[in-house]
């Protein structure tokens, strides 16, 4: 499944993102706070899950971006590999959220 680019991302744009409950409980289980959500949307590679939804991935170069743009720190590389999938209708409510091990 061919990855995009998340270059269309206007960080302008005042988009409510909604974390629906189980987004919610993920996250705290996975130690995921819920300002880092925003960074996942704006830096992540964008693909479709299959399924109805669309993950926003921080791979290797998704994170070279993210460290160049906000300078980087301990709390940044936790975020590596976090995912986000948000619903394909809207874009707005993040359905789950968490790490992806390799």
């Amino acid at each position: 499944m061919p990855s995009a680019s998340n270059a269309q991302y206007d960080p302008l744009a005042r988009r409510k993102i909604e974390l629906s409950r189980h987004a919610s409980k993920r996250a705290s289980q996975r130690a995921i706070t819920q300002d880092c959500v925003p960074l996942i949307l704006a830096y992540g590679e964008r693909s479709h899950d299959g399924r109805g939804g669309v993950r926003y991935l921080l791979t290797q170069r998704s994170m070279a971006s993210l460290g160049r743009a906000i300078g980087h720190s301990q709390r940044l590389e936790a975020l590596a590999g976090c995912y986000a999938v948000v619903d394909a209708a809207n874009e707005q409510t993040v359905i789950t959220l968490g790490h992806r091990y390799q």
